[in-house]
């Protein structure tokens, strides 16, 4: 009975147990980016208010100043210039 009394007990975790990882909707994510540029100093105070990581809210702040997150990127177009070769567009006569 005192072999009982000196093990340790052992926990076991499972991946279950743990937390899962959030989805942040885009609107969620571009409303906590422009809380966090207003005022000095406030990424991480603006992260732990949200209860999320300061270097996650770090890499949303800088996916917004280039322009991946936020509004569409416009379309953008390449110029074509079209020719009409004659000598292409007549039949041969052969």
């Amino acid at each position: 009975m005192s072999d009982f009394i000196s093990r340790p007990q052992i926990e076991v975790l499972s991946v279950a147990d743990g937390i899962r990882r959030r989805q942040w909707s885009d609107e969620d994510k571009l409303r906590i980016v422009g809380e966090s540029f207003v005022g000095h100093r406030q990424v991480a105070a603006t992260a732990r208010r949200h209860g999320m990581c300061r270097s996650l809210l770090t890499i949303w702040r800088r996916q917004y100043r280039n322009g991946e997150q936020g509004a569409p990127r416009p379309a953008s177009f390449t110029p074509v210039t079209v020719t009409k070769d004659i000598a292409a567009s007549q039949p041969s006569a052969c």
